[in-house]
């Protein structure tokens, strides 16, 4: 069978939420991802956040300690953004970014706006009913201000020729935390999906797109109806004198949420213990526990 990632029109949303919500349950029910369209995000916005990324990876190397070096296959340029809550940062900011903070506070806002309307989405694909919150189920349990495990990542693979990498993968298979990520790429390509959970598929460029997935927390929350599916990113010709910019939007609830059965009919029973052992059966914990075990579980060797 061959997977393809669907693209999804979101500017029929607003006048077809149920055929939009329809098309968004089976791509999440199928691959974990798709593209989304019209999604109407500003493409200005989404073009300055990348030349300040590339303005921020360029400083000159005594103003470097701010970048975090990410070992995997190689090294990998990465700053993490956390959300502006009650419009301050979560930690003092390079001056680079300190002089843009309304800017970045805006274009952070703007991606979980967007990201909630593929949660009311997911919301009315499951049919929750309105006395239980309706389309606003997951939205109302995603506020910008307050604590979570939210993060707006710059992320910068720099170029070099294949022969310095041992093989060609050059981030390493691996799946997100939370609910969904939204992810922006530019220019380079090299993003791989594992489709079929056994076959990796290419996610290419989409012009004005932005590539939704499923998080674990998400899949866990709907009993494994969502997939959160296997990526990576592999190294292609392009690499070799190009550098590679993306921004993922990791999206995650309140940390204070707790993590109960969702109200759809359409979710199956849990098969085995409830969020795939992260929590013991009948165990009903908070967005903010789970993301800790779920850090401690990959950190902890």
């Amino acid at each position: 069978m061959s997977y393809q990632i669907p693209v999804i029109d979101f500017g029929h949303f607003d006048t077809n939420p149920k055929q939009v919500a329809q098309e968004v349950l089976e791509a999440c029910k199928t691959i974990g991802f798709f593209y989304i369209v019209n999604h109407g995000l500003p493409k200005d916005q989404i073009e300055h956040s990348f030349e300040l990324a590339k303005d921020f990876f360029d400083l000159p190397s005594e103003e470097k300690h701010w970048i975090l070096r990410i070992k995997s296959k190689e090294i990998i340029k990465s700053f993490n953004f956390r959300n502006f809550v009650d419009g301050k940062s979560f930690a003092p900011l390079p001056p680079i970014f300190e002089k843009e903070q309304a800017f970045v506070e805006g274009f952070s806002r703007a991606c979980h706006a967007t990201a909630m309307r593929v949660l009311q989405a997911f919301a009315i694909a499951l049919e929750i009913p309105e006395e239980e919150g309706g389309a606003n189920w997951f939205s109302d349990r995603h506020t910008y201000d307050k604590p979570s495990g939210e993060i707006l990542r710059f992320l910068k693979y720099p170029k070099g020729g294949e022969s310095t990498y041992k093989e060609p993968v050059r981030a390493g298979a691996h799946s997100d935390y939370g609910s969904i990520t939204l992810l922006f790429q530019k220019d380079v390509p090299g993003l791989e999906v594992k489709a079929s959970r056994t076959e990796w598929i290419s996610a290419p460029l989409i012009q004005d797109s932005i590539l939704v997935n499923v998080g674990d927390q998400l899949q866990e929350w709907t009993n494994g109806l969502f997939k959160s599916t296997l990526h990576r990113v592999t190294f292609l010709p392009e690499h070799a004198h190009k550098d590679r910019y993306s921004m993922p939007v990791f999206i995650h609830p309140e940390d204070a949420t707790l993590l109960s059965p969702i109200p759809s009919s359409i979710i199956p029973p849990p098969s085995e213990d409830v969020l795939n052992g992260v929590a013991k059966k009948g165990e009903i914990i908070s967005a903010g526990e789970h993301l800790k075990r779920r850090l401690d579980a990959t950190y902890k060797y």
